[in-house]
């Protein structure tokens, strides 16, 4: 037997909630300050600029075009660092340069993009998968590196969106995790996960959900080997 649970309601959500307040401190403060490309004596010839938010207080801070870090090259002996290699391939996504794209992605390399119901899996499925998106979608709209990390050798973080001749386009904020590894001699993306600003954005009603669901689970746990 179980109680049934308490009639919901929106105002449940102003009190006593079962999670922690949320800080309404921006997710991106103005004095922020992230990677640039020219303070890299190794990329050059990248573009910078800055866009503004919705807001007309705060500013985003500096960004870049992603392009390829260097003319294609038939030296094999060049090892590029993980951040170069992600560069590289939003790089060569921007400039319809799948063949360039190719050898920046393993063989096995599963890449995730979480609006699709199931990952693209190999080589041959993923540039499918790029090719149809560069195929779909006009060559001025571009992938803009907001930053990206640099430290690890094994795996990189981006926060990204896109731009239209220069302008933001609207909900096209993105953030992607990818793993790399070295394989015979070149460094290579293994995994990549995609998460993208959705068009629909619920905000308390998605907090209301989880604590539905969140109830129900604890009610009938089972129902959490169906996930």
């Amino acid at each position: 037997m179980y109680s049934a649970p308490p009639p919901f309601s929106a105002s449940c959500l102003s009190s006593s909630p079962p999670f922690p307040k949320i800080s309404e401190t921006p997710l991106i403060p103005s004095s922020w300050t992230p990677f640039s490309l020219a303070r890299n004596p190794k990329l050059t010839g990248i573009r910078s600029r800055k866009w503004n938010t919705h807001s007309q207080k705060d500013e985003y801070p500096s960004v870049t075009v992603a392009s390829p870090i260097s003319a294609k090259t038939d030296d094999d002996n060049v090892l590029y660092s993980a951040a170069e290699v992600v560069r590289n391939f939003y790089g060569g996504i921007n400039n319809r340069d799948l063949d360039s794209v190719e050898d920046l992605i393993a063989e096995n390399c599963v890449y995730e993009d979480l609006i699709f119901p199931s990952p693209f899996v190999g080589r041959k499925e993923i540039l499918e998968f790029f090719k149809k998106f560069t195929s779909a979608t006009s060559r001025d709209l571009q992938f803009v590196i907001d930053d990206l990390s640099t430290q690890d050798a094994s795996s990189v973080g981006v926060i990204w969106h896109l731009e239209w001749k220069g302008k933001p386009f609207p909900f096209s904020k993105g953030c992607s995790f990818y793993s790399l590894q070295v394989i015979n001699g070149k460094r290579q993306i293994t995994y990549g996960r995609d998460s993208v600003e959705p068009a629909f954005k619920p905000g308390d009603t998605a907090l209301a959900a989880i604590r539905s669901v969140t109830w129900l689970l604890e009610q009938f746990p089972q129902l959490a080997d169906r996930f």
